[in-house]
């Protein structure tokens, strides 16, 4: 099961500070120290149950452990601050009384306790409360960012929109890297309000001021012309937002039935997105991090924020998608797919959840319920190329090359209505070919995926190389394999592919060469071994052959390979070492109908 870190309740506050986004400040190269476990008696059962669950993500049952050594020892600050730090993850009942104690605690105030405090009060509609605690934030500078959008939501809640609008679009605010964040929610609070024409005006500067909308203020543009009598213009605008993503595509039919719907639809909603805002900021911050290090404090910081979201809307699907992303990134993808589960049936992201399901499941060896998934979505939305090529390429995985074929001939279809059609999904489709002996149509993929790109190494290896198995075109293939070599000079594949190639065509002392290199870098390739195995034979080295030979079948090669590899062991028993390798080439079935594409 995947560790992590125990969070310490201090150390969200040193992660955020020193997560800084505005100008001239920099992510730090060190990570933070994090506060000394809590001293404890090793032969203390609750607090070992905590920390073995705090490492391995169980937050609900590291909080209530936690608590319960806390009880038996009440005044012990570093332990009460662990049991609050995994409360607040687990979003547990008693987090709240928690943060209160820890705030009560010499230095106990920090960004946490604002957190869980403020969303307490917001939660009950207590706005001016909430107010009061997110004030209470340590300043720095992503809270910085974080504050004007918490506040102005909290006046949203107490009905005072022009006082909430006013705040983001201040003077002040307007100089802030966040401006366009700031305005797209001045924006959605004006919406909430039924400000249609003041909305209008400020989606527009929004989107002046940043042209690459999210999905949210998209939705609420749509939203908006819909209120106002364009619902031409705002499904095609959904549909615009939706069809340039490829996952989103899932969730068009459910995203277009909810557009008469606001999706910030109150100022609790308000607040969880301005959550996630935050933890997108920080997520793009972690992707460009220097360092590893750096990269996961910063992750862990805004998984922070997402699960904040969450406790103001267990079902926000955007939260938990991009929650499930970091925890992929850390490692965690067992968590990642729990964050998922039990989305409600309405939601509209829901197909988006579930194929992001799938596609964990299938990273963690489940290929059978990714598979069951693909087949239902792929059935849901027969149309939608992503869910196909998935189910196709989950198939080849799986070794079932027939249905994988077919999988790929919808999604190309598919791909070919929608002008979406690009090589690499030609290329999945020639693999399935090439392995059910079907080489004329893999041949024909191949040759149509080099007309989109006709230097991509892996396209020339491919074509040149099923070739060279072949005996077919082999100057042809010699002068793919070498331009692929031109392009990509590390790659052992493409070395090994033209040492076969001038192998076969009679140029043994270079073809070896390159061989012997390939296999210099990929030792543990049976193909290359084989091959290698080959070359060493025709150079008259028998034994050195042999032992190639032997090396390969000890390194479970497919069963077309193993089969040649053994071939050239029972050859090996009885031929003159003065007999050159007699290399057969690899004879495709006879398509009716099937041409070859030269």
């Amino acid at each position: 099961m995947p560790i992590r870190p125990v969070l310490s309740a201090l150390l969200l506050a040193s992660l955020l500070s020193s997560s800084a986004i505005a100008a001239g400040q920099k992510t730090p190269t060190t990570p933070p120290k994090t506060n000394a476990a809590p001293f404890v008696p090793v032969d203390a059962p609750d607090f070992l149950v905590g920390l073995v669950a705090a490492r391995a993500n169980d937050y609900a049952t590291a909080a209530q452990a936690y608590s319960a050594a806390l009880a038996k020892d009440p005044n012990n600050m570093e332990l009460l601050r662990q049991a609050f730090s995994e409360a607040a993850l687990a979003g547990a009942p008693n987090a709240v009384d928690l943060a209160r104690q820890t705030l009560a605690k010499a230095g106990g105030r920090s960004i946490l306790t604002a957190f869980v405090l403020g969303n307490d009060a917001v939660l009950h509609d207590r706005w001016q409360e909430a107010s009061e605690a997110y004030r209470s934030m340590p300043s720095d500078a992503l809270t910085n960012i974080l504050s004007p959008l918490l506040q102005a939501w909290c006046l949203a809640g107490e009905k005072k929109y022009t006082d909430a609008i006013a705040l983001l679009t201040s003077p002040k605010h307007s100089a802030s890297p966040a401006a366009p964040f700031y305005v797209g929610h001045a924006a959605l609070i004006a919406l909430l309000a039924g400000d249609t024409g003041q909305a209008r005006t400020l989606f527009d500067k929004a989107n002046q001021l940043f042209p690459a909308s999210d999905l949210l203020i998209n939705r609420a543009r749509a939203n908006l012309l819909w209120q106002t009598g364009h619902q031409s213009d705002a499904r095609n605008l959904l549909r615009a937002a939706t069809g340039s993503d490829t996952v989103l595509s899932l969730a068009e039919p459910e995203l277009q039935a909810a557009i008469d719907s606001p999706p910030v639809p109150t100022a609790r909603d308000g607040v969880a997105h301005a959550y996630v805002l935050v933890a997108f900021i920080l997520r793009q911050q972690a992707l460009h991090a220097p360092e590893v290090d750096s990269m996961q404090q910063i992750n862990i910081a805004s998984a922070m924020m997402l699960r904040m979201a969450l406790t103001l809307d267990p079902t926000m699907a955007i939260a938990r998608l991009m929650l499930s992303e970091i925890e992929e990134s850390l490692g965690h993808k067992d968590i990642a797919i729990a964050v998922l589960q039990n989305l409600p049936d309405t939601n509209p992201l829901i197909r988006v959840a579930q194929y992001r399901v799938a596609m964990l499941e299938d990273q963690l060896g489940n290929h059978a319920d990714a598979r069951k998934t693909l087949e239902r979505l792929s059935h849901d939305a027969p149309n939608l190329v992503l869910p196909l090529r998935s189910l196709g390429t989950i198939l080849s995985e799986s070794k079932d090359w027939p249905a994988a074929i077919d999988a790929f001939n919808k999604a190309i279809t598919n791909a070919r209505a929608s002008q979406t059609l690009d090589w690499t999904l030609l290329f999945e489709r020639a693999a399935a070919y090439e392995r059910t002996n079907n080489w004329p149509k893999a041949e024909a993929d191949l040759q149509e995926a080099r007309k989109m790109v006709p230097d991509e190494p892996l396209l020339l290896n491919f074509l040149g190389y099923g070739w060279a198995q072949r005996g077919l075109h082999l100057t042809e293939a010699t002068e793919l394999l070498k331009r692929a070599l031109a392009l990509d000079p590390d790659d052992a594949a493409i070395r090994d592919s033209l040492g076969w190639v001038l192998l076969r065509s009679g140029d043994l002392p270079h073809g070896s060469e390159l061989i012997e290199r390939a296999a210099e870098q990929t030792p543990l390739d049976p193909e290359v071994n084989y091959h290698l195995g080959v070359a060493y034979w025709d150079l008259g080295r028998k034994t050195e052959a042999i032992d190639q030979w032997n090396v390969a079948l000890g390194l479970k090669p497919e069963p077309d390979d193993q089969q040649r590899i053994q071939s050239a062991l029972d050859f090996s028993r009885t031929a003159d070492i003065k007999t050159k390798f007699p290399i057969q080439d690899v004879v495709a079935p006879v398509q009716q109908g099937s041409t070859v594409v030269q």
